[in-house]
């Protein structure tokens, strides 16, 4: 082997390890937005007029601040449940997914759909089982499809943006 195969050799092992640490600092960020809503969460909230409790809406369609506090629950309720639930640990998944917007809109409907079915008092015994199949499986086929939101990212460099 050559001066030059040993270069290019070692500048694979730094491009991997590049993305390693990249990786890392994508899912710090998740870190970061989980623990600034549970802060807020801790914050007294200023008292308010009595009002009935409205109907959740999308993610798309809330003012910037309560986008922000809707996405960071979303990062937590994707981060604590659906990944160990639902996805496991090595499988394919963009470890920065909230950078994909796409992603976003997809995973809030599948809470959406997920708070509303998997309560049988008001979706009936059947509710879960119908947000497994008609929710939960289209959904996590989408993301990880080689033409959807994470279909750049599932290679060993992991996130890639520019898509989705």
């Amino acid at each position: 082997m050559t001066y030059t195969d040993d270069r290019v050799t070692a500048d694979s092992g730094l491009t991997d390890r590049v993305a390693l640490l990249q990786n890392a600092m994508h899912k710090l960020g998740a870190d970061v937005i989980r623990l600034q809503t549970q802060l807020s969460d801790l914050a007294p909230a200023p008292p308010k007029a009595e009002e009935a409790p409205s109907a959740q809406r999308f993610i798309f369609n809330l003012p910037r601040e309560e986008y922000r506090g809707e996405l960071a629950a979303l990062v937590g309720w994707v981060n604590d449940f659906l990944l160990p639930v639902y996805i496991g640990s090595g499988a394919e998944w963009c470890p920065s997914w909230w950078e994909h917007h796409e992603a976003v809109g997809r995973l809030h409907a599948l809470r959406l759909s997920y708070v509303e079915l998997t309560d049988t008092a008001t979706a009936g015994t059947s509710g879960p089982g119908l947000w497994h199949r008609d929710h939960l499986d289209p959904a996590l086929d989408r993301l990880r499809s080689v033409t959807g939101p994470f279909g750049r990212c599932l290679g060993p460099g992991g996130h890639r943006g520019g898509r989705g």
